[in-house]
């Protein structure tokens, strides 16, 4: 009898951990399905070529996840290294859903409300998509639920050990994504809750269980349990502060990265890693993104829309059990539990409001992970007061249709097995007869860094020096005519790798095999007819010029910005008669398209924009060229409109 008790607590001891296990797989064999086959853009593509060369990425470095997923690349004989690095992620997604199930299971006291709360969870859209390629998001929901975890694991029996190993997954979730920062203020009001709750003194203790298993070692048993708090204390700060050390990686490697430094000669060299103690410094703490940070429109109109998100994530039946969820942890009184879920939950909507980026839906994840953990709660709390049979059979299909079609909704968003456009497009490029140490350019870095890895894992065409605008903080990088502008004098071949609308008010461009080769600037034109028209002292009209037949007329006008210009501004341009009569317009032009509009000019610049005018038929004398500029958000006049000059047709 006291055999089978031992045997039945045993299998219920390792029943969660089993299961947790048998869920990693399940996870990982759906993230195979959907994996990509090989290099990726933004991010993914970046991860790639710098895990391969054990270099270094964006700030904040992310140096664990380099490590990890570069002895990854070099130790498992799978498809190309690109591939393996998407391999690895899918792993570190699996063991984030892994993480979820014991979260959730702390949570929910209810085995099949919490797999059903983490299968929610791993069809996720936004960490589906993530966990189909290489990407550092799901390696960061790992140390979120695994934290949870241990913290919930903590809270029945404060012990030395389990806080011991907290501070050590704490150190190392610092060493990946910098992100966990938001949470540590939550922690830190956990423990103190649970810690004042129970007088504090049982914060430090042994665990009985861990006197048990060192019976035969009484000497170690006794010099833990007589840990002073002061030892203890410099113990967990040990425990926080050893994974830190992975951020030597940095300077080790960084300095060494065959992208450290482009030479653009006779031009100045790129540094795109300052090896100096304040370059550390800035790139550690990453103090490229913190003009990003702040509250505004953007801000209140980001946490406005975070309710769809949920829907579209979890499903109209997800996102209300969610919420019931919520209630029924409130309901319990379990204010320490509360206050971790719920303010974890809090300070990420916060921060994904007030960080400007473009890729900011990854940073909603974490909440994604809290909601999935009230979900589970909510199945808990509905089976517990299901007592009928029939009841119970019920609610399980109709949890099982949920989960059926979340699967069916969010599956289009998690496949990217398919995903191999990037390697198409640069192998079409890179193929064609460029000019030996071309620059190519594009407005957009997600784009480039397919062709990066290309060239630093499979050696293809490194003589070409691939450029996008913020590849450095400096000014002259700020935006991709700036950054054209910085190179021109390099004495090198420079080619956008698309057609830019708009980018010929700055540049005379060529197609030539798919790519546009940059000619000149057109500010080296001369103005048929010169002008000084002004609009608002803001912008001054310099000069123009006139192409006309009998259908239409071809105004080319010399705009020169004389201050800043805070919005995107639009133009007309009217033909008037000389009583003053339109007879002809143009309306509706945005000034430098979408890839150099007005609120992109720098002072002092001149630029060249065209366009083209119907003309109604049998036009004979002289016209008047009026001009105006108008903001496109609220069509408010930039000052008054202004003639320019005149035409005259025969």
């Amino acid at each position: 009898m006291i055999q089978n008790s031992a045997r039945s607590k045993f299998f219920s001891l390792w029943q969660d951990p089993w299961l947790a296990v048998s869920i990693f797989f399940a996870a990982l064999l759906l993230y195979l399905r959907t994996l990509a086959p090989d290099v990726v853009d933004a991010d993914g593509g970046e991860f790639q070529f710098a895990a391969w060369n054990f270099s270094f990425v964006h700030p904040t470095g992310y140096p664990l996840y380099l490590i990890l997923g570069g002895i990854f690349q070099h130790l498992i004989p799978i498809g190309n290294p690109a591939f393996r690095l998407n391999l690895f992620t899918a792993i570190t997604a699996a063991l984030a859903v892994a993480a979820v199930y014991l979260a959730a299971q702390e949570i929910a006291h209810h085995r099949g409300a919490a797999i059903i709360a983490t299968l929610a969870f791993a069809m996720t859209r936004m960490f589906w998509y993530d966990a189909s390629a290489a990407e550092t998001y799901d390696l960061n929901a790992f140390f979120v639920a695994l934290l949870i975890y241990l913290a919930l694991r903590w809270q029945p029996q404060p012990n030395a050990k389990t806080f011991a190993v907290f501070c050590f997954s704490c150190g190392l979730a610092l060493t990946h994504h910098r992100s966990i920062i938001l949470w540590l203020p939550v922690f830190g009001l956990f423990f103190a809750w649970v810690i004042w709750k129970s007088q504090a003194c049982s914060v430090f203790r042994v665990p009985s269980s861990a006197i048990r298993t060192t019976y035969h070692a009484p000497r170690t048993t006794y010099h833990v349990s007589r840990l002073t708090h002061a030892s203890r204390f410099l113990l967990f700060t040990f425990c926080f502060l050893l994974p830190l050390l992975l951020y030597l990686y940095i300077p080790l490697r960084a300095p060494v990265s065959p992208y450290a430094t482009l030479s653009l000669s006779p031009g100045p060299e790129l540094i795109l890693y300052d090896n100096s103690l304040s370059g550390l410094v800035n790139y550690l703490l990453g103090r490229v993104f913190q003009f990003e940070i702040g509250w505004d429109a953007v801000s209140v109109a980001r946490l406005a829309a975070f309710p769809q998100l949920l829907f579209d994530q979890f499903g109209v039946m997800g996102a209300i059990l969610g919420v019931v969820g919520f209630i029924a942890v409130v309901g319990r009184r379990e204010w320490a539990r509360v206050t971790l879920l719920f303010g974890g939950f809090v300070v990420t909507l916060l921060f994904a409001a007030v960080y400007h980026i473009g890729d900011i839906y990854h940073y909603y994840i974490p909440a994604y992970l809290v909601w999935a953990i009230w979900i589970g709660t909510a199945i808990a709390w509905i089976f517990e007061g299901a007592t009928n049979r029939v009841l119970r059979i019920a609610c399980s299909l109709i949890l099982t249709g949920m989960v059926v079609a979340q699967l069916v909704s969010n599956y289009p968003y998690g496949d990217r097995s398919g995903e191999i456009q990037p390697r198409d497009q640069w192998a079409r490029l890179l193929s064609v007869p460029l000019p030996q140490n071309a620059i190519l350019i594009s407005n957009d870095r997600d784009e480039m860094m397919p062709m990066w890895y290309m060239q630093y894992v499979e050696n293809v065409r490194r003589d070409v020096v691939g450029l996008f605008p913020l590849i450095t903080p400096a000014p002259q990088h700020a935006n991709v005519v700036r950054l054209t502008d910085s190179v021109l004098n390099s004495g090198r071949p420079i080619y956008f790798i698309k057609p830019m609308p708009g980018i010929e008010v700055k540049y005379r461009v060529a197609e030539a095999d798919g790519l546009w080769r940059v000619l000149r600037q057109t500010s080296d034109a001369q103005a048929q007819f010169t002008s000084d028209a002004l609009f608002a002292d803001k912008v001054r009209i310099t000069g123009y010029d006139v192409e006309r037949n009998s259908e239409e007329m071809r105004i080319a006008i010399y705009w020169q910005p004389q201050s800043k210009l805070d919005a995107n501004y639009a133009t007309f341009v009217h033909l008037l008669d000389a009583k003053g009569n339109k007879v002809a317009q143009g309306n509706d032009h945005q000034v430098g398209g979408e890839f150099y509009p007005t609120s992109m000019w720098t002072i002092g610049e001149t630029l060249r924009d065209e366009q083209t005018i119907p003309l109604p038929p049998d036009l004979s004398g002289s016209y008047r060229l009026l001009v105006g500029m108008y903001r496109q958000s609220d069509s408010e006049m930039l000052g008054e409109p202004v003639e320019i000059g005149s035409v005259k047709f025969p």
